[in-house]
This record gives C-alpha cells, sequence and structure tokens, in this order.
C-alpha cells in the first residue's frame, strides 16, 4: 500500500500581518501636566494620610489630596482609552 503525499493541513488560520495603528493622541502640556498632578496627588494624600494616622488626627490636606487624585485619574483614563474607542476607518 503506497499512499501518495499530501500537503500538511493547517491546524490554524495563519494571521495576516496588518499595518500597526498611527497613535492618534499626541502627548500634549495639558495631558502631561494631568498626569504630573496625578502622582503628585497620590504622594500627598498618601504621605498626609500616612502622617495623620501616626499622629491619631484627621488631614485636612490628605482629603484633598485624594480628591485631587481622583478627579485626576478619572481625566487620564479617559484620555488614556478614549483613542481606544475609535474604529479603524476603511478607505
Amino acid at each position: 500500500m503506497t499512499s501518495t503525499p499530501s500537503a500538511p493541513t493547517p491546524s490554524a488560520q495563519t494571521p495576516v500581518p496588518r499595518a500597526p495603528r498611527p497613535f492618534t493622541a499626541p502627548l500634549t502640556g495639558v495631558r502631561t501636566s494631568v498626569e504630573l498632578l496625578l502622582g503628585l496627588s497620590f504622594l500627598v494624600a498618601v504621605s498626609f494620610g500616612g502622617y495623620g494616622a501616626a499622629v491619631g488626627q484627621v488631614s485636612v490636606v490628605a482629603q484633598l489630596g485624594a480628591l485631587v487624585f481622583l478627579v485626576t485619574l478619572t481625566c487620564a483614563l479617559v484620555s488614556w482609552f478614549r483613542p481606544a474607542d475609535r474604529e479603524p476607518s476603511d478607505r
């Protein structure tokens, strides 16, 4: 019994290479400022919160730092993920 050689059948489709999508959101001065404020407000909230916990007093600075942190975190997340929602246009 002789069998004729046949072409191997692929088990999965081979991926088609695509051109990378261009980065649509340039790093602007406002975006950079928001990201720097995000880190700074986190450090302020944690450090003054830790100091207030060690001393046993409520720190208003820690509460304001936490509020600023949450607002800037929301702004940064929206700006980071806004370009990901757009679909590439087929031309």
